[in-house]
């Protein structure tokens, strides 16, 4: 009875280990590069699609920084100022990037 539950859980944590793999070759992590937001470079994506011109949105301003506490904190700040668009971008090794316009 004992070799029974053996096998069958060596069976089980067989077919999950094959399962992982099989499906974690498929995943692509998002590297952390300036580009990770979506239209972030892109300045087309800043203008309407359609008849008339869009106007001239007032241009992103953005900052780095070394903690997520301090972008925390820039976050809050700006929201209180009444920015409403306001986006952090992980940057990687502690480094964070805020935006807002």
């Amino acid at each position: 009875m004992g070799i029974t539950l053996f096998i069958l859980a060596g069976v089980a944590v067989t077919g999950t280990a094959a399962y992982v793999m099989t499906t974690r070759s498929a995943v692509h992590p998002a590297l952390a590069s300036d580009n990770t937001v979506v239209g972030l470079a892109d300045p087309a994506a800043e203008t309407r699609v359609g008849g008339s011109p869009a106007r001239a949105r007032i241009d992103w301003q953005l900052t780095t920084v070394e903690s997520l506490t301090s972008a925390e904190d820039l976050l809050d700040c700006l929201e209180a100022q009444g920015y409403e668009d306001r986006e952090l971008v992980i940057l990687g090794n502690s480094r964070f990037a805020v935006r807002w316009r």
